[in-house]
């Protein structure tokens, strides 16, 4: 049987993560974008050391990218314990536009840890005297984990393999992208994949949903169908609730989000944002599902990066996250239509400046990238 529990920040999270991974008998794979040398990361990097003592085999993929300044030196105690480290995609062959999103943390094929957050003390315990920002993990156990297994797998062979023979095989295997059965769908998108599974997951919660759309997202530009279906859900009679950060670690990503505040508000869409912390979560709970992992709500993670999410049909779970997100509205500020046209000129123009440089320059490169690779 499957047990699902919706983890809530790093306090709860970490210490989830680091009991398994003291519990663990025959195997760990890791998979993280960013992972950071401070005392986050070291504190992990000991019960990774501590289970390849044991034998336990340990697998760690971390992006080339995301991880760039991780000395890889950082991982000589656990490659001395037996552990394996790979980077995806490191930055000294080249900057590719194509990153590793994914945050996984899979256990004995038993138990699966899936989420936004990334191992470093902004998401545990704060820096700075900042809090820890906020965000989400589920915690999986039971038989329908051991398909993720194959899913790490895949992208530890990816980190080491030219992008032109993997996009060959893959397209012939797209179907296995978004794998579906029992009571949690795992689903996962990249580049090579134009069947993108995770935004068609998104779409349908929305389009499906009868009562209630909670979205809280740290970073929101989405594709224009994305938007329109939110529209049509506020002029059905479903009640449609976004959350978004008022602290940020990517300006450029606030400013392009905020451009797109007015056709949500004018269509009747509750827009709010976080005040306490930076809102990092990609979260979604449509009436009875609820969807966690690391793709926002914006055009990287449905066209560019690799992620992986898990869909969850649950009236329990789903009540819970609504909780959640309840109390989260508490320590956030309601954006209306009318201050929302009263923004200064100055930063209209960063607005339009901002989605133009993600939603189409983004792709663009992206496209001219994968253009080279495949003569």
């Amino acid at each position: 049987m499957t047990t699902i529990r919706l983890l809530k920040n790093g306090i709860e999270a970490f210490p989830a993560m680091f009991e398994a991974i003291d519990r663990a008998t025959s195997c760990i794979a890791l998979e993280m974008y960013i992972y950071t040398d401070d005392g986050t990361g070291r504190e992990f990097k000991t019960h990774l050391v501590n289970a390849a003592r044991r034998g336990v085999q340990t697998m760690v993929l971390v992006d080339g990218w995301g991880s760039r300044s991780l000395p890889d030196d950082f991982w000589a105690e656990l490659r001395a314990a037996g552990g394996m480290v790979r980077q995806f995609r490191p930055v000294s062959k080249g900057l590719s536009p194509f990153r590793n999103h994914r945050k996984l943390l899979l256990i004995d094929d038993r138990i699966a840890y899936i989420g936004g957050m990334n191992i470093a003390d902004e998401y545990f315990r704060g820096t700075g005297g900042e809090a820890a920002g906020r965000d989400n993990f589920f915690e999986i156990s039971g038989p329908e984990v051991l398909r993720l297994r194959r899913s790490f797998s895949r992208m530890w062979a990816r980190a080491e393999s030219p992008l032109r023979r993997l996009i060959f095989r893959l397209r012939r295997n797209r179907h296995m992208r978004a794998v579906a059965g029992g009571r949690v769908r795992f689903l996962e998108s990249g580049p090579e994949n134009p069947m993108r599974p995770v935004r068609r997951a998104y779409l349908q919660v929305i389009h499906n949903a009868e009562r209630n759309i909670d979205l809280a997202m740290g970073y929101f530009y989405p594709h224009g169908r994305l938007m329109r279906a939110l529209r049509r859900a506020v002029r059905r009679g479903v009640r449609v609730r976004l959350l978004f950060s008022m602290k940020t670690d990517v300006p450029i990503a606030r400013w392009a989000a905020r451009g797109l505040y007015g056709r949500l508000l004018r269509a009747g869409a509750e827009v709010w944002e976080y005040v306490p912390a930076m809102m990092h979560a990609k979260l979604a709970i449509a009436d009875d599902t609820v969807i966690a992992g690391s793709a926002n709500l914006d055009i990287r993670s449905g066209r560019i990066n690799y992620e992986l999410v898990a869909v969850v049909t649950d009236p329990v779970l789903a009540a819970g996250a609504r909780a959640d997100f309840e109390d989260d509205l508490k320590r956030s500020v309601l954006i209306s239509f009318e201050d929302w046209k009263k923004r200064p000129m100055l930063q209209k123009l960063k607005e339009r400046f901002s989605y133009c440089l993600l939603a189409r320059a983004d792709i663009f490169v992206a496209r001219m990238e994968m253009a080279r690779r495949m003569r």
